[in-house]
């Protein structure tokens, strides 16, 4: 096994875990919690205060993910 193997042989593991729990039932996050969790994220954005939010972070990650790509070529 290579190293590029390894390092990049978790990703697919780690969404396919990260998947499996986001689908799961609510009592399996504690029923109210996770419901109240949803209901804030999903109130806050619909407000346009946290579409504005959501819209930057994700351009400062975008930006990040591309700035970071280019060195390592």
């Amino acid at each position: 096994m290579t190293l590029h193997t390894y390092r990049t042989g978790w990703r697919p593991a780690a969404f396919l875990a990260a998947g499996c729990l986001l689908s799961a039932p609510t009592p399996a996050f504690a029923g109210a919690y996770w419901n109240g969790f949803k209901k804030f994220w999903s109130d806050f954005l619909m407000q346009t205060d946290g579409v504005v939010l959501t819209a930057l972070l994700v351009g400062a990650v975008s930006l990040f993910i591309i700035t970071r790509g280019k060195w390592i070529k």
